[in-house]
């Protein structure tokens, strides 16, 4: 069996909405629920309950949670590289807290 690997030079953090604005013209990973999809727009909450715009470059979501991998555009804008559905039911506090404890006191573990 082949394990794939994983390239460890280029870590992309998880953010909510408050940690965005570290990480702007940076790629970075977001998970948030799905409220409206409007052509090319999709607009989630994330898990500290803020919104942001995602611009979509692919498919449209089917799941009611997504991670979206993208780069940050602005302070509540994100352009979409890939997503990911995370089902119908997603701890969003529980991501909250991951979100901060991997931007801040065990930074160094995951980046």
């Amino acid at each position: 069996m082949t394990v794939p690997s994983i390239d460890l030079s280029a870590p992309v953090p998880r953010v909510n909405f408050q940690l965005m604005s570290k990480y702007e013209g940076k790629r970075v990973r977001l998970v948030g629920k799905v409220e409206e999809i409007s052509g090319t727009t999709m607009k989630v909450k994330t898990s500290d309950d803020a919104m942001v715009d995602v611009l979509l470059t692919g498919a449209a979501p089917t799941d009611a949670f997504v991670e979206i991998d993208g780069t940050v555009e602005g302070p509540n804008v994100i352009r979409e590289e890939s997503n990911v559905g995370f089902g119908n039911d997603f701890d969003m506090k529980n991501y909250n807290q991951v979100c901060t404890l991997m931007n801040d006191k065990y930074q160094s573990l995951f980046l």
